[in-house]
C-alpha cells in the first residue's frame, strides 16, 4: 500500500464495552484499506479489554492507569501511532465507511491544508437526530452555502465562537503534532477544541461538507454533565483567550468564558447553592460587560432570588 498513505486512527476507550465493538466495526468498514487502529484502554474496569483483545492483531491495544479524561490517552495514541494521519474517535461514536477516504483525499490534493473536518449528526436508541451540526453554524454555513468543500485561511475567529468540530470529526497531518504539543492533560473535558483550536493557528482549515461521523448521545456522555462542562469551558477559554493575538477571536473567546460563567451561576441557583450562584453572576459580568450587562446580570439576580423565596421553579423555565 505504498501509495495509500497510512492513517492512524485513536480510540481512548474507559468502561466502554456497551458501545466499543460496534465503534470498532465502523472503522474495519472504511473504504481506506491502509489504517492502524489503536485503542487506549485508561484503566478500565469492566469488559473493555476482553472486547478489545477479541480483535488483535487489527487492533494496537495498550493499557495505562485511568488518567480521568480522554486527554492521556489519546496523547499516548499519538506517540504510538506510525501513521501520516491522525484521526481520534471517541469509542461511542460511529464513522460512515467512507470517511477516512474522503478526508485523506482532501489533504492530499491541498498540501497547504494540514486539518480538516467533516460534519457530524448526533443519534440516539431512536435513530439520528434531525440536523447536521454544521447547520447549526450560521457563520460556517453562509461560508458555505451548499459548497461540497472549503478553505478557511484563519478558522479561530469563528471557531471561538460556533465550535464547528468535535474529537471524532477531523483528520491532521502527523506533522501538525510537531507544531503543537498534544491534548492538554489538565483539561477533562474541551480538550479537543483546545487542541485543534490552537493547530488552526499553524494552518488553513479543511471543510467537506457531508456527515463524516455520527456522534452516539448517551447518558455517560460527557456533554450531559453541564457543570463541569462549563467549568472545563472556562479553562480551556482562558488558556486560549490568553494565548490569543488576533482581536476579534480574542473578544470570542471572552464572551464564551462570560457564557460559561452565567451558565454555572443558572445552575448553582437550580441546585439551591445562592451564593455561589452570586459569585459566578458577578464573574459572567466582569468579563464582559457588554453582553452581561446591568439587564442580563439583573434578570439573572431576580430569577435567583424567586428561587431561593420559592416564587420560582427552575423546570418552569
Amino acid at each position: 500500500m505504498a501509495h495509500k498513505p497510512l492513517v492512524s486512527i485513536i480510540i481512548p476507550a474507559y468502561n466502554a464495552q456497551d458501545y466499543l465493538e460496534e465503534t470498532l466495526e465502523s472503522v474495519f468498514q472504511q473504504t481506506w484499506e491502509n489504517i492502524e487502529t489503536i485503542v487506549v484502554d485508561d484503566g478500565s474496569t469492566d469488559n473493555t479489554a476482553d472486547i478489545i483483545k477479541k480483535y488483535e492483531p487489527r487492533v494496537r491495544y495498550i493499557y495505562q492507569k485511568n488518567s480521568g479524561g480522554c486527554a492521556v490517552p489519546r496523547n499516548t495514541g499519538i506517540a504510538q501511532a506510525q501513521g501520516a494521519y491522525l484521526a481520534f474517535l471517541d469509542a461511542d461514536d460511529l464513522l460512515p465507511s467512507d470517511r477516512i477516504e474522503q478526508q485523506v483525499h482532501f489533504l492530499e490534493k491541498l498540501p497547504e491544508v494540514g486539518l480538516v473536518f467533516s460534519d457530524y449528526v448526533n443519534f440516539d436508541e431512536t435513530g439520528d437526530h434531525g440536523k447536521t451540526h454544521f447547520s447549526t453554524c450560521p457563520q460556517l454555513s453562509a461560508l458555505l452555502q451548499g459548497k461540497d468543500e472549503l478553505i478557511i485561511p484563519n478558522a479561530c475567529p469563528i471557531l471561538a465562537q460556533e465550535n464547528f468540530g468535535i474529537a471524532s470529526s477531523f483528520l491532521i497531518r502527523r506533522g501538525m503534532t510537531e507544531l503543537v504539543e498534544g491534548f492538554e492533560p489538565t483539561l477533562k473535558s474541551c480538550e479537543d477544541f483546545h487542541f485543534f483550536f490552537r493547530l488552526a493557528r499553524h494552518t488553513p482549515t479543511g471543510i467537506i461538507n457531508r456527515i463524516g461521523m455520527r456522534r452516539r448521545l448517551h447518558g455517560g456522555n460527557m456533554s450531559s454533565h453541564s457543570s463541569r462542562m462549563f467549568e472545563q469551558g472556562i479553562r480551556a477559554y482562558t488558556f486560549l483567550r490568553d494565548s490569543e493575538h488576533h482581536a476579534e477571536a480574542r473578544k470570542r473567546l471572552t464572551r464564551y468564558i462570560a457564557s460559561c460563567w452565567a451558565g454555572l451561576a443558572r445552575n448553582h441557583a437550580n441546585s439551591r447553592r445562592f451564593r455561589k450562584s452570586l459569585k459566578c453572576q458577578m464573574k459572567a459580568f466582569l468579563t464582559a460587560p457588554e453582553i452581561h450587562g446591568l439587564r442580563s446580570t439583573g434578570y439573572s439576580l431576580l430569577r435567583t432570588a424567586a428561587i431561593a423565596l420559592k416564587l420560582h421553579f427552575p423546570d418552569e423555565d
